[in-house]
């Protein structure tokens, strides 16, 4: 580590020349998620009293790291520019990453995860959070998606189902051995059902761990590695995937209750959306259990997490059928029979 932290040093002192004086107080590891390691960086610099700052060290891993660094750091900018709650971003590097990987620096947010403030808060409390969390996904949803991407077309209204069928149908070639066929029938047969009225930028993996919850009570979001333009439903569809995994049964009723109420209307068609999410989250999984997570663009420590929970990869498989009508052979070899 202390040879890192000089390596480290080194570099920021260049990169932040207007900082005089600066250097590295403390680096510590914190929690790793699936794409990247994560480390909390203390520096000073200036003259006395010294300026002290926290900051996040977030190092990439896996396939198209560059790619997911460089789409991290500028849509925390762009949402930052557009009063959503995010950390602010510092730096971005790379091309001449001086641990031979790409990573950014942005600034450190101390709280909680509001996974763990909900496992032990009391039912009143555990209310009141959910109902912030999907305030915070309907204030998302809600931005003017041309200040993020205004090459795409807003008066086409399958334009967004049509691009996920295309971009399936390529990433499905080069793992032959998952016979996706049936699915993407199934949804091309329901075309009409995923018509979009309006595109959002969206999170894609907006879930109660990616929420920090300061001290008073205000919230950030985190881990923008997915960050995209596309039909709202897609975003949320996942999230109740998730809810429906890892959560407790009331927490998919909660979510979307609460989401229509924020957002004044009723999330149409969500139980197809639901099965593309069931489809995205068991192929993720069945590439990461057979050929390594690596392939996904996580890093290798993933796969072991995810065979730590394969109850949660049941439901999901169980959710799959439930909205499809659809079994697989590879998925019943991985996670079993779905009504078992």
């Amino acid at each position: 580590m202390n040879d890192q932290k000089q390596i480290l040093e080194q570099y920021l002192k260049a990169k932040f020349s207007d900082k005089t004086a600066l250097s590295i107080t403390r680096l510590d590891k914190l929690a790793d998620g699936w794409e990247s390691d994560n480390h909390l960086l203390t520096v000073e610099y200036g003259d006395f009293p010294r300026t002290r700052e926290d900051w996040v060290w977030r190092i990439y891993s896996g396939a198209g790291s560059q790619a997911k660094a460089a789409r991290e750091f500028h849509s925390m900018e762009r949402l930052l520019g557009a009063g959503y709650p995010v950390p602010h971003v510092f730096l971005l590097e790379t091309e001449h990453s001086p641990v031979e990987r790409p990573f950014i620096i942005m600034e450190f947010i101390p709280g909680e995860v509001l996974w763990d403030l909900l496992g032990k808060a009391p039912a009143d409390r555990q209310g009141k959070l959910i109902d912030q969390f999907c305030q915070l996904f309907v204030q998302l949803h809600a931005l003017d998606w041309k200040q993020f991407d205004d090459s795409l077309p807003g008066d086409k209204p399958f334009f967004f189902i049509d691009r996920w069928l295309d971009e399936a149908r390529g990433a499905l070639q080069n793992f032959p051995e998952v016979d996706a066929s049936p699915f993407l029938e199934w949804v091309a047969a329901r075309r009409d059902l995923f018509a979009c009225a309006r595109p959002s930028p969206v999170h894609q993996d907006f879930h109660p761990g990616n929420i920090l919850i300061s001290a008073n009570g205000s919230a950030k979001v985190i881990d923008w590695t997915n960050f995209a333009v596309t039909d709202p439903r897609f975003d949320i569809a996942w999230t109740l995937v998730l809810a429906h995994a890892y959560g407790w049964p009331q927490m998919h009723a909660q979510i979307l209750q609460g989401y229509q109420r924020h957002a004044g209307k009723l999330v149409e068609q969500i139980e197809v959306f639901e099965a593309i999410a069931c489809a995205r989250r068991l192929f993720d999984l069945t590439v990461s259990l057979t050929h390594g997570a690596q392939h996904m663009g996580m890093n290798a420590q993933a796969t072991e997490a995810m065979r730590v929970n394969m109850e949660a990869h049941r439901r999901v498989y169980r959710l799959f059928v439930e909205r499809t009508g659809l079994q697989s052979d590879i998925f019943k070899n991985l996670f079993g029979e779905p009504y078992l």
